[in-house]
């Protein structure tokens, strides 16, 4: 269903309903109250998500940004959170009406060997509620999330809402930071906001590469100032190095050095400018590395407490649960910790299969399709997210909720091109049967003979090429 239908008002008042509502909850209403309005809230949110998938799936990428805590005592969730557990039986439900398969992806093996290899070091060293609540977490983040938006949407033009609503709560987030002249805003610390500045930055630079319309290019320039902006004055180094990193994935993938370089030149000034804002203590801040300095020291803290972990049980680890008694500042030793070299070569291997992914499925994609942004976005903000773990908090809830909200995004891409690949296959295969008077002739070994000509390269060539790339490209 297009979300440009005029039939009735419904679309425009709920979104507006539901973001009045999230934004009343995430300010913090307490004690009974909150109880009654969230089931009126579960309601609402059920009745669009069944309607409009593209509204509750921005519902929850959008608002992943504001990681504010709501509940109390030991249950404590965020907004999104609540969003991704009432989408997630949605989702459950109009794929089983739909007779749509629930997919996780290219991941899904890889991330059970990581549980398997978790529970494992969990049941010899169980951390109790830690234990509990981080497996909880990841079961969140690397399975469900992923598998909403790989298997819930109809069409991948429903990502849009999801990725503009991003760059928009992240634009405000920037412009209050620059306007207040604080880099710690709505209770996020600092890295928190250049994590979610950062997300925005990679996802409007590749809607930027892909915009066709003049106008909606030259809002997004601007958005893209005000958010480089706004990154610069978080003085988050983490989020610096990881957004580098996504956007020379970008790059990389699109071969676009020459125009980045450009519209680099352009923003250097900007960014010279927000720099001069700062506070001189914030630059030197920013600029210094000394082992003393209470961030650094930490750091360094955290590293020396895992290593001496990791050492006592190499294989699997001294229990998952440990990111929440330490400053889990490095994700690498974090997972030596926890899960030992199993966990951390699992860990590793999904990441390679994800990458592994988008480096095969961009070469069958036209460049300036929906389908082929999603899949540069969601390997850009991976990426992005693991480099920034190296060096702070990965598991970290609004900047983890977009990087594997894009990688389900990104595997949506993947299996619509894998159902294209099949479909093309089959015309080509009907084609060539109507032309060769043998093609289902068998040879001495039984194999059709037309199984070895579906696939040549000429046979493809000839016929139309398809919406998602080229047909020489199978």
């Amino acid at each position: 269903m297009s979300l440009s239908s005029d039939r009735n008002f419904f679309l425009p008042f709920a979104t507006f309903c539901l973001l009045i509502t999230a934004a009343f909850l995430t300010i913090g209403v307490q004690g009974q109250p909150i109880l009654v309005l969230g089931f009126f809230y579960a309601l609402a949110f059920w009745a669009v998500a069944w309607k409009y998938p593209a509204v509750a799936m921005m519902m929850v990428f959008a608002i992943a940004p504001i990681q504010n805590d709501l509940g109390s005592g030991g249950l404590r969730f965020s907004l999104t959170e609540i969003h991704v557990a009432l989408l997630l039986p949605v989702a459950i439900v109009r794929c089983y009406m739909d007779r749509r398969p629930i997919h996780v992806g290219v991941t899904l093996i890889p991330v059970l060997l990581y549980f398997a290899v978790c529970i494992y070091s969990s049941l010899h060293t169980f951390r109790g509620n830690d234990a509990i609540v981080s497996i909880a977490q990841m079961i969140i983040y690397l399975l469900v999330v992923v598998g909403i938006f790989a298997s819930f949407p109809t069409d991948a033009e429903q990502f849009r809402p999801a990725l503009y609503g991003a760059i928009g709560v992240c634009c405000f987030i920037a412009f209050w930071s620059l306007a207040t002249r604080n880099n710690f805003i709505l209770g996020l610390g600092k890295n928190g906001v250049g994590q979610s500045l950062s997300c925005a930055v990679i996802i409007a630079v590749e809607l930027w590469f892909a915009a066709k319309n003049p106008k909606v290019k030259r809002w997004l320039s601007i958005a893209l100032a005000l958010l480089a902006a706004g990154l610069v004055f978080s003085v988050s180094r983490g989020a610096w190095l990881g957004c580098a990193m996504g956007l020379i994935l970008i790059c990389s993938l699109r071969r676009q050095f020459q125009l980045m370089l450009r519209v680099l030149l352009v923003m250097m000034p900007l960014v010279a400018i927000s720099w001069q804002f700062l506070p001189e203590s914030t630059q030197s801040y920013a600029t210094s590395f000394d082992r003393k300095r209470v961030n650094i020291f930490e750091r360094y803290k955290f590293i020396d407490a895992a290593k001496g972990l990791w050492a006592k049980s190499p294989v699997y680890g001294s229990g998952v649960g440990l990111r929440k008694q330490y400053d889990a500042t490095n994700l690498m030793w974090a997972t030596l910790a926890e899960s030992g070299v199993l966990g951390l070569l699992a860990f590793a291997l999904v990441h390679v299969a994800f990458f592994a992914m988008i480096l095969r499925t961009h070469k069958l994609m036209a460049r300036d399709n929906i389908h082929y942004s999603v899949l540069l976005i969601g390997g850009a903000l991976v990426l992005r997210h693991l480099t920034h773990g190296m060096v702070d908090h990965y598991w970290s809830r609004g900047a983890v909720t977009l990087a594997w909200g894009s990688a389900g995004m990104a595997s949506y891409s993947y299996f619509a091109v894998r159902r294209e690949m099949r479909l093309r296959r089959s015309q080509v295969a009907s084609q060539l049967s109507n032309r060769l008077p043998n093609f289902n002739q068998r040879t001495a070994h039984g194999r059709p003979l037309g199984a070895r000509l579906a696939a040549n390269r000429a046979g493809l060539s000839r016929l139309p090429s398809p919406w998602w790339g080229r047909a020489d490209s199978l």
